[in-house]
Protein backbone atom coordinates (compact mmCIF):
# COMPACT_ATOMS: atom_id res chain seq x y z
CA UNK A 1 0.00 0.00 0.00
CA UNK A 2 0.75 3.22 -1.08
CA UNK A 3 1.81 5.33 2.17
CA UNK A 4 2.41 8.38 0.60
CA UNK A 5 0.18 11.53 0.59
CA UNK A 6 -1.41 13.41 -1.79
CA UNK A 7 -0.90 17.12 -1.98
CA UNK A 8 -2.59 17.94 -5.50
CA UNK A 9 -1.76 17.67 -9.19
CA UNK A 10 0.77 20.38 -10.86
CA UNK A 11 1.14 20.90 -14.33
CA UNK A 12 -1.04 17.88 -14.78
CA UNK A 13 1.70 15.88 -12.22
CA UNK A 14 0.02 14.07 -9.35
CA UNK A 15 2.62 15.24 -6.39
CA UNK A 16 2.57 13.29 -3.01
CA UNK A 17 4.31 13.43 -0.48
CA UNK A 18 6.27 10.57 1.69
CA UNK A 19 6.41 10.45 5.65
CA UNK A 20 9.93 10.70 5.79
CA UNK A 21 9.93 13.89 4.50
CA UNK A 22 7.96 15.38 8.03
CA UNK A 23 11.65 14.43 9.49
CA UNK A 24 13.55 15.88 6.84
CA UNK A 25 11.42 18.97 6.78
CA UNK A 26 11.84 19.90 10.69
CA UNK A 27 15.71 18.37 10.44
CA UNK A 28 15.78 21.53 7.87
CA UNK A 29 14.31 23.87 9.76
CA UNK A 30 16.19 23.58 12.88
CA UNK A 31 19.63 23.62 10.74
CA UNK A 32 18.42 26.80 9.52
CA UNK A 33 17.38 27.92 12.30
CA UNK A 34 20.40 27.40 14.10
CA UNK A 35 22.10 29.75 11.12
CA UNK A 36 19.51 32.60 11.08
CA UNK A 37 20.12 32.49 15.78
CA UNK A 38 23.94 32.78 14.96
CA UNK A 39 24.49 36.42 16.46
CA UNK A 40 27.43 37.19 14.78
CA UNK A 41 26.35 36.00 11.64
CA UNK A 42 22.58 37.26 12.05
CA UNK A 43 23.11 40.34 14.79
CA UNK A 44 20.21 41.41 16.50
CA UNK A 45 17.79 38.78 14.80
CA UNK A 46 15.07 37.64 17.07
CA UNK A 47 14.69 34.46 17.75
CA UNK A 48 11.19 34.34 16.77
CA UNK A 49 12.21 35.94 13.46
CA UNK A 50 14.84 33.51 12.74
CA UNK A 51 12.75 30.59 13.15
CA UNK A 52 9.99 32.28 10.77
CA UNK A 53 13.41 32.78 8.66
CA UNK A 54 14.00 29.01 9.10
CA UNK A 55 10.67 27.47 8.44
CA UNK A 56 10.67 29.81 4.74
CA UNK A 57 13.91 28.90 3.88
CA UNK A 58 12.66 25.20 4.78
CA UNK A 59 9.36 25.85 2.38
CA UNK A 60 11.48 27.10 -0.14
CA UNK A 61 14.31 24.55 -0.17
CA UNK A 62 11.64 21.55 -0.59
CA UNK A 63 9.79 23.71 -3.11
CA UNK A 64 13.35 24.12 -5.55
CA UNK A 65 13.47 20.04 -4.85
CA UNK A 66 10.02 20.28 -6.48
CA UNK A 67 10.81 22.71 -9.27
CA UNK A 68 13.87 20.36 -9.89
CA UNK A 69 11.16 17.05 -10.57
CA UNK A 70 8.98 19.31 -12.13
CA UNK A 71 11.04 19.84 -14.80
CA UNK A 72 11.74 15.82 -15.18
CA UNK A 73 7.97 15.21 -15.54
CA UNK A 74 7.48 18.32 -18.01
CA UNK A 75 10.15 17.58 -20.22
CA UNK A 76 8.88 13.74 -19.67
CA UNK A 77 5.53 14.81 -21.36
CA UNK A 78 6.57 17.12 -23.86
CA UNK A 79 8.55 13.94 -25.27
CA UNK A 80 5.28 11.91 -24.56
CA UNK A 81 6.54 9.74 -21.89
CA UNK A 82 3.40 8.79 -19.09
CA UNK A 83 4.24 10.69 -15.92
CA UNK A 84 3.19 8.79 -12.49
CA UNK A 85 3.74 10.94 -10.11
CA UNK A 86 6.24 12.83 -8.01
CA UNK A 87 6.92 12.20 -4.63
CA UNK A 88 9.16 13.75 -1.94
CA UNK A 89 10.91 12.03 0.14
CA UNK A 90 13.39 12.44 2.59
CA UNK A 91 16.52 12.58 0.63
CA UNK A 92 14.90 14.68 -2.15
CA UNK A 93 12.09 13.75 -4.72
CA UNK A 94 11.69 11.05 -7.17
CA UNK A 95 9.86 11.32 -10.39
CA UNK A 96 8.06 8.08 -11.89
CA UNK A 97 8.16 7.93 -15.51
CA UNK A 98 8.27 5.24 -17.97
CA UNK A 99 11.44 6.80 -18.96
CA UNK A 100 13.11 2.66 -19.80
CA UNK A 101 10.52 2.26 -22.43
CA UNK A 102 12.12 4.53 -24.82
CA UNK A 103 15.67 5.58 -26.12
CA UNK A 104 18.81 6.88 -24.92
CA UNK A 105 18.08 10.37 -26.68
CA UNK A 106 15.00 10.41 -24.35
CA UNK A 107 16.54 9.66 -21.13
CA UNK A 108 19.20 12.43 -22.03
CA UNK A 109 16.63 14.87 -22.37
CA UNK A 110 14.41 14.45 -19.11
CA UNK A 111 17.24 14.00 -16.80
CA UNK A 112 19.74 16.78 -17.54
CA UNK A 113 16.47 19.24 -17.58
CA UNK A 114 16.57 18.17 -13.31
CA UNK A 115 19.97 19.44 -12.70
CA UNK A 116 20.00 22.60 -14.98
CA UNK A 117 16.70 24.11 -13.43
CA UNK A 118 18.42 23.59 -9.99
CA UNK A 119 21.18 25.65 -11.06
CA UNK A 120 19.38 28.23 -12.87
CA UNK A 121 17.23 28.64 -9.50
CA UNK A 122 20.49 28.88 -7.71
CA UNK A 123 21.76 31.23 -10.10
CA UNK A 124 18.90 33.32 -9.78
CA UNK A 125 19.03 33.59 -5.77
CA UNK A 126 22.67 34.26 -5.65
CA UNK A 127 21.76 36.97 -8.19
CA UNK A 128 19.74 38.39 -5.65
CA UNK A 129 21.81 37.98 -2.83
CA UNK A 130 24.94 39.97 -4.41
CA UNK A 131 22.34 43.01 -5.56
CA UNK A 132 21.48 43.11 -2.22
CA UNK A 133 24.57 42.05 0.06
CA UNK A 134 25.85 46.06 -0.18
CA UNK A 135 22.32 47.04 0.86
CA UNK A 136 22.68 49.16 4.39
CA UNK A 137 21.25 47.93 6.33
CA UNK A 138 20.70 44.34 4.88
CA UNK A 139 17.35 43.12 3.93
CA UNK A 140 16.44 40.80 5.93
CA UNK A 141 15.64 38.31 3.23
CA UNK A 142 19.29 38.23 2.19
CA UNK A 143 20.14 35.23 4.64
CA UNK A 144 17.62 33.72 3.08
CA UNK A 145 18.58 34.33 -0.85
CA UNK A 146 22.20 33.31 0.05
CA UNK A 147 20.96 29.90 1.80
CA UNK A 148 18.65 29.25 -1.38
CA UNK A 149 21.86 30.00 -3.79
CA UNK A 150 24.32 27.30 -2.18
CA UNK A 151 21.59 24.63 -1.81
CA UNK A 152 20.41 25.10 -5.58
CA UNK A 153 23.85 25.14 -7.18
CA UNK A 154 24.75 22.10 -4.87
CA UNK A 155 21.97 20.06 -5.71
CA UNK A 156 22.54 20.76 -9.28
CA UNK A 157 25.86 19.52 -8.75
CA UNK A 158 25.77 16.70 -6.62
CA UNK A 159 22.94 15.26 -8.58
CA UNK A 160 25.99 15.54 -11.62
CA UNK A 161 27.71 12.89 -9.77
CA UNK A 162 27.66 9.91 -12.52
CA UNK A 163 26.00 7.24 -9.73
CA UNK A 164 23.04 5.42 -10.42
CA UNK A 165 20.31 6.60 -9.41
CA UNK A 166 21.36 10.09 -8.94
CA UNK A 167 20.65 12.13 -12.35
CA UNK A 168 24.39 12.01 -13.44
CA UNK A 169 23.95 8.04 -13.40
CA UNK A 170 21.41 8.84 -15.39
CA UNK A 171 23.13 10.54 -18.15
CA UNK A 172 25.80 7.94 -17.67
CA UNK A 173 23.50 4.97 -18.54
CA UNK A 174 22.26 6.94 -21.33
CA UNK A 175 25.40 7.43 -23.08
CA UNK A 176 26.06 3.62 -22.49
CA UNK A 177 23.04 2.87 -23.46
CA UNK A 178 23.83 4.23 -26.87
CA UNK A 179 26.96 2.85 -27.36
CA UNK A 180 25.96 -0.63 -26.38
CA UNK A 181 22.62 -0.40 -27.47
CA UNK A 182 21.85 -2.33 -23.98
CA UNK A 183 18.76 -1.11 -21.73
CA UNK A 184 20.02 -4.07 -19.50
CA UNK A 185 24.09 -3.70 -19.89
CA UNK A 186 23.69 0.17 -19.38
CA UNK A 187 22.21 -0.38 -16.36
CA UNK A 188 24.35 -2.62 -14.72
CA UNK A 189 26.97 -0.36 -15.20
CA UNK A 190 26.00 2.42 -14.67
CA UNK A 191 24.80 1.00 -11.13
CA UNK A 192 28.29 -0.51 -10.21
CA UNK A 193 29.60 3.20 -10.33
CA UNK A 194 26.47 4.72 -8.47
CA UNK A 195 27.83 1.96 -5.57
CA UNK A 196 31.34 3.03 -5.75
CA UNK A 197 30.07 7.04 -5.93
CA UNK A 198 27.62 6.07 -3.25
CA UNK A 199 30.84 4.49 -0.97
CA UNK A 200 32.99 7.68 -1.81
CA UNK A 201 29.99 10.03 -0.52
CA UNK A 202 29.97 8.14 2.90
CA UNK A 203 33.40 7.69 3.19
CA UNK A 204 33.46 11.96 2.68
CA UNK A 205 30.76 11.66 5.22
CA UNK A 206 33.06 10.25 7.79
CA UNK A 207 35.97 12.41 6.73
CA UNK A 208 33.86 15.26 7.66
CA UNK A 209 32.71 14.43 11.12
CA UNK A 210 36.44 13.58 11.57
CA UNK A 211 37.84 16.75 10.98
CA UNK A 212 35.69 18.64 12.53
CA UNK A 213 35.73 16.92 15.59
CA UNK A 214 31.64 16.59 15.37
CA UNK A 215 30.58 13.12 13.58
CA UNK A 216 27.04 14.89 13.19
CA UNK A 217 28.52 17.01 10.72
CA UNK A 218 29.28 13.59 8.52
CA UNK A 219 25.67 11.84 9.43
CA UNK A 220 23.60 13.79 6.62
CA UNK A 221 26.38 12.67 3.82
CA UNK A 222 26.23 9.25 5.30
CA UNK A 223 22.44 8.38 5.31
CA UNK A 224 22.61 10.08 1.69
CA UNK A 225 25.37 7.47 0.29
CA UNK A 226 24.00 4.97 2.45
CA UNK A 227 20.68 5.72 0.80
CA UNK A 228 22.05 5.86 -3.10
CA UNK A 229 24.27 2.31 -2.32
CA UNK A 230 21.09 0.58 -1.39
CA UNK A 231 19.22 2.10 -4.20
CA UNK A 232 22.04 1.77 -6.73
CA UNK A 233 21.98 -2.21 -5.68
CA UNK A 234 18.17 -2.95 -6.01
CA UNK A 235 19.02 -1.50 -9.90
CA UNK A 236 21.87 -3.70 -10.40
CA UNK A 237 19.14 -6.66 -8.91
CA UNK A 238 16.53 -5.58 -11.25
CA UNK A 239 18.87 -5.31 -14.26
CA UNK A 240 20.21 -8.88 -13.50
CA UNK A 241 16.74 -10.10 -13.17
CA UNK A 242 15.58 -8.87 -16.42
CA UNK A 243 18.49 -10.14 -17.98
CA UNK A 244 17.37 -13.84 -17.00
CA UNK A 245 13.60 -13.13 -17.77
CA UNK A 246 15.30 -11.56 -21.38
CA UNK A 247 16.42 -15.19 -22.12
CA UNK A 248 14.12 -17.01 -20.83
CA UNK A 249 10.71 -18.65 -21.88
CA UNK A 250 7.76 -19.68 -20.60
CA UNK A 251 8.09 -23.46 -21.04
CA UNK A 252 11.50 -23.09 -19.14
CA UNK A 253 9.88 -21.64 -15.35
CA UNK A 254 6.44 -23.04 -15.79
CA UNK A 255 5.53 -25.75 -13.12
CA UNK A 256 3.36 -28.72 -14.09
CA UNK A 257 -0.27 -27.64 -14.24
CA UNK A 258 -2.72 -28.96 -11.27
CA UNK A 259 -5.38 -31.54 -12.19
CA UNK A 260 -8.28 -30.33 -14.81
CA UNK A 261 -11.34 -30.40 -14.33
CA UNK A 262 -14.21 -31.64 -17.41
CA UNK A 263 -17.13 -28.47 -17.12
CA UNK A 264 -19.86 -31.15 -17.49
CA UNK A 265 -18.96 -32.72 -14.06
CA UNK A 266 -21.03 -32.75 -11.54
CA UNK A 267 -19.85 -30.33 -8.73
CA UNK A 268 -20.21 -33.03 -5.76
CA UNK A 269 -18.05 -35.37 -8.01
CA UNK A 270 -15.42 -32.83 -8.24
CA UNK A 271 -15.76 -32.00 -4.74
CA UNK A 272 -15.30 -35.37 -3.72
CA UNK A 273 -13.07 -36.58 -6.76
CA UNK A 274 -10.50 -33.02 -7.02
CA UNK A 275 -11.94 -30.24 -4.35
CA UNK A 276 -11.78 -31.60 -1.08
CA UNK A 277 -8.45 -31.64 1.03
CA UNK A 278 -7.59 -28.64 -1.30
CA UNK A 279 -9.40 -25.55 0.23
CA UNK A 280 -6.80 -22.88 -0.65
CA UNK A 281 -6.54 -24.20 -4.63
CA UNK A 282 -7.78 -23.24 -7.69
CA UNK A 283 -8.42 -26.19 -10.40
CA UNK A 284 -8.54 -25.12 -14.27
CA UNK A 285 -11.94 -25.79 -16.00
CA UNK A 286 -11.82 -27.51 -19.22
CA UNK A 287 -15.00 -27.42 -22.03
CA UNK A 288 -14.60 -29.09 -25.11
CA UNK A 289 -15.42 -26.00 -27.18
CA UNK A 290 -13.17 -23.38 -25.35
CA UNK A 291 -10.12 -25.86 -23.55
CA UNK A 292 -9.36 -23.88 -20.74
CA UNK A 293 -12.18 -21.74 -19.35
CA UNK A 294 -11.91 -20.78 -16.03
CA UNK A 295 -11.28 -21.67 -12.62
CA UNK A 296 -13.05 -23.77 -9.92
CA UNK A 297 -12.14 -23.95 -6.20
CA UNK A 298 -13.53 -25.48 -3.10
CA UNK A 299 -15.47 -22.27 -1.67
CA UNK A 300 -16.58 -21.47 -5.47
CA UNK A 301 -18.46 -24.87 -5.53
CA UNK A 302 -20.37 -24.56 -2.33
CA UNK A 303 -22.21 -21.52 -3.33
CA UNK A 304 -23.87 -23.85 -5.77
CA UNK A 305 -26.23 -26.93 -5.76
CA UNK A 306 -24.04 -30.27 -6.51
CA UNK A 307 -26.15 -31.79 -9.13
CA UNK A 308 -24.72 -28.82 -10.99
CA UNK A 309 -22.00 -28.55 -13.54
CA UNK A 310 -19.13 -27.35 -12.91
CA UNK A 311 -19.11 -24.73 -15.07
CA UNK A 312 -21.86 -23.07 -13.28
CA UNK A 313 -19.50 -22.34 -10.34
CA UNK A 314 -16.37 -21.72 -12.63
CA UNK A 315 -14.44 -17.87 -11.91
CA UNK A 316 -14.07 -17.16 -15.90
CA UNK A 317 -10.31 -15.93 -16.80
CA UNK A 318 -11.13 -12.45 -16.47
CA UNK A 319 -7.46 -10.69 -15.88
CA UNK A 320 -5.87 -13.87 -15.64
CA UNK A 321 -2.78 -14.41 -18.24
CA UNK A 322 -2.44 -17.08 -20.62
CA UNK A 323 1.09 -17.62 -22.54
CA UNK A 324 2.48 -20.01 -25.31
CA UNK A 325 5.11 -22.30 -23.99
CA UNK A 326 7.79 -19.85 -26.12
CA UNK A 327 6.54 -16.58 -25.12
CA UNK A 328 9.14 -14.70 -23.67
CA UNK A 329 9.05 -14.48 -19.92
CA UNK A 330 9.22 -10.38 -20.32
CA UNK A 331 6.30 -10.17 -21.51
CA UNK A 332 4.62 -12.93 -19.36
CA UNK A 333 6.06 -10.83 -16.17
CA UNK A 334 4.52 -7.83 -17.79
CA UNK A 335 0.87 -9.50 -17.88
CA UNK A 336 1.36 -10.75 -14.52
CA UNK A 337 1.60 -7.61 -12.66
CA UNK A 338 -1.46 -5.97 -15.11
CA UNK A 339 -4.16 -9.05 -13.87
CA UNK A 340 -5.91 -9.55 -10.20
CA UNK A 341 -4.54 -13.13 -10.73
CA UNK A 342 -1.05 -13.70 -10.75
CA UNK A 343 -1.33 -17.02 -11.77
CA UNK A 344 -0.25 -17.69 -15.57
CA UNK A 345 -1.83 -20.36 -17.72
CA UNK A 346 0.51 -21.26 -20.07
CA UNK A 347 -1.60 -23.20 -23.48
CA UNK A 348 -0.02 -24.89 -26.22
CA UNK A 349 -2.76 -25.87 -29.01
CA UNK A 350 -5.48 -25.34 -26.86
CA UNK A 351 -4.02 -27.80 -23.80
CA UNK A 352 -3.17 -26.89 -20.69
CA UNK A 353 0.65 -27.71 -20.26
CA UNK A 354 1.79 -25.86 -17.58
CA UNK A 355 1.38 -22.92 -15.12
CA UNK A 356 3.87 -20.20 -13.68
CA UNK A 357 2.98 -18.79 -10.14
CA UNK A 358 5.08 -15.91 -8.05
CA UNK A 359 6.64 -18.97 -6.96
CA UNK A 360 7.66 -20.59 -10.09
CA UNK A 361 9.06 -17.45 -10.97
CA UNK A 362 10.96 -16.65 -7.91
CA UNK A 363 12.55 -20.09 -8.08
CA UNK A 364 13.78 -19.53 -11.42
CA UNK A 365 15.39 -16.19 -10.87
CA UNK A 366 17.01 -17.80 -8.05
CA UNK A 367 18.47 -20.47 -9.60
CA UNK A 368 19.85 -18.07 -12.50
CA UNK A 369 23.91 -17.23 -12.40
CA UNK A 370 25.11 -13.74 -11.39
CA UNK A 371 25.43 -11.57 -13.56
CA UNK A 372 28.54 -9.25 -14.25
CA UNK A 373 29.03 -6.37 -16.62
Amino acid sequence: MNSSWRLGRIAGVEVRVDPSWVVAMALFTVIFWNRFADPIQFPGLAGGTALLLAVVTSCLFFGSVLAHELAHATMSKARRIPVRDITLFMFGGATSAEIESRGPADEFLVTVVGPLTSLAIGAVFLLGHVLGRDSLPRPIWLGVFGIMAYANVLIGLFNLLPGFPLDGGRLLRSALWRATRSLERATRIAARVGQVVALLIVAGGVWLGIRDGNLLDGLWPALVGSFLFRAAGATLASAQRQRLLESATARQVMSSPPPTIAGDLSLGTAIERYLRGHEGEAFPVMTADRGVAGFVSLRTALRVPPDQPVVAAMVGLEGVTVAGPEDRMTDVVAGMGAGPRRTVLVVDAGRLVGVIEPEDLARYLRRGAPVRP
